[in-house]
């Protein structure tokens, strides 16, 4: 888990009172929640109920369902990546049967569908292949990173570059085909970043222009709030630092509009508004493409970084200012756990504890915990405000309950990204 913090605790004297000059003995500092026992055994019991649920679900041969409806299969290899993804988060060994047979199934649908691919399904495998090399029992990492086998590596190869070629002019993805959205971006972007940790070589003006793209995209203009330097001291000391005029609550949102059908046959014009899960997307490609490109790229350096993290942070000012784990926040009724796992993905790869002064692992967890089914799975209707209209049909157990274990996990590598500097202009 990331560094722990050490909350106020009440200077309450112990015994008779002190005598005056004499300092007042005080109490021990108050347990970190994240570290209590009864916390951390909610958690592992949540994660394991969820990954039994899932492999109940994986059939002899090591394959997870797809998601059916009225148009037949939809996203087989990506619903299997993502279930086979969680249960190697979730604590199955990476050499043990059940992985071994989803990683088999994984190469047999790949060769399937390798002329059909969607991004959302190939930033997922990838992320698969990622997780091979870097999921191990807690304890046991090795202080070396195994070497990517030539197999793994042409496979990363080829969906890395499918990836790149589907790049649209404007930096971003979808599905392939319909223009762009922010969503598709974030998992080619994630996609991406798990080739280059795999050892593959991603170009550099391709991870540019998803940058500049990204930025482009991010909400013109937005109320100052509030910027938390150091929520840490803040919890101990109550006196946090702060930019005297704050730092602007900038969110994203998964494009402007479009015209989508409903699951009756009518459509319908929707226009999108600045969403939490989006915004949570808009941070983690920000900070993925700057991890890409690496420090010493020429053309982070100076004003590009600066926008950059400036960026990042702009979007953590808009997820700390519309702050709601029980719903996607911007966009009630829609992709909650999408939401929630996107909130895990931007905190860890801009490597805060906090968003503002909220405890998002804490507060995320504890939500998933008490929400999730006596079966171990985490349902399609929750604690929430009205579901919306336009994404139901798209709503799964199976993905729901992915997305929950790799939320309680931290599945995703942290990264270090620096804050912007916060004067007092």
């Amino acid at each position: 888990m990331a560094n722990r913090i050490l909350l106020l605790c009440l200077g309450v004297a112990l015994g008779a009172a002190a005598a005056p000059g004499e300092e007042k003995p005080k109490a021990p500092p108050a347990e970190d929640p994240k570290e209590s026992r009864k916390f951390k055994e909610s958690v592992n019991e949540a994660i394991d109920k969820g990954v039994k649920w899932l492999l109940a679900r994986q059939d002899r041969l090591g394959r997870f369902p797809g998601y059916s409806d009225a148009r037949g299969d939809i996203y087989p290899f990506g619903m299997h990546a993502l279930a086979t993804l969680a249960v190697m988060k979730g604590g199955c060994a990476v050499d043990g049967p059940e992985v071994t047979n989803a990683l088999k199934s994984l190469s047999k649908l790949f060769a399937e569908y390798r002329n059909a691919l969607k991004t959302y399904e190939v930033g997922v495998a990838l992320m698969v292949l990622d997780a091979k090399y870097s999921t191990h029992p807690p304890g046991k990492a090795p202080k070396k990173r195994p070497k990517t086998t030539p197999d793994d590596l042409a496979v990363a190869t080829e969906l890395s570059n499918w990836l790149q070629k589907q790049q649209q002019p404007e930096g971003l993805w979808r599905y392939p085909e319909l223009g762009v959205d922010l969503s598709n971006t974030q998992y080619a972007a994630l996609g991406l970043w798990s080739a280059h940790r795999l050892g593959v070589e991603v170009n550099a003006g391709v991870v540019r222009r998803m940058l500049e793209g990204t930025l482009e995209r991010q909400q013109p203009d937005g109320p100052r709030v509030p910027f938390v330097m150091d929520a840490k001291a803040y919890r101990k000391e109550g006196a946090e630092r702060r930019s005297t005029s704050g730092i602007k609550a900038r969110g994203w949102r998964y494009l402007p509009e479009e015209e989508i059908t409903l699951s009756d046959g009518t459509t319908k014009k929707i226009v999108y508004p600045y969403s939490g899960s989006m915004t949570s997307a808009g941070v983690a490609i920000l900070a993925i493409g700057r991890d890409i490109l690496g420090e010493d790229n020429a053309w982070l350096k100076g004003a590009n970084d600066r926008h950059i993290r400036a960026g990042m942070w702009e979007g953590l000012a808009w997820l700390q200012s519309s702050w709601d784990l029980y719903d996607n926040p911007g966009q009630p009724g829609n992709w909650p756990f999408y939401w929630i796992y996107g909130l895990e993905r931007c905190a860890r790869l801009a490597g805060v504890e906090y968003v503002g002064l909220h405890d998002w692992y804490h507060e995320g967890a504890t939500r998933l915990v008490a929400d999730q089914r006596d079966d171990g799975s985490w349902p399609k209707t929750h604690r929430m405000k009205p579901k919306g209209d336009q994404n139901v049909r798209w709503w799964s157990d199976q993905v729901d309950t992915c997305f929950a274990i790799l939320f309680l996990t931290k599945s995703t590598p942290e990264i270090k990204t620096p804050p912007p500097a916060v004067t007092g202009e």
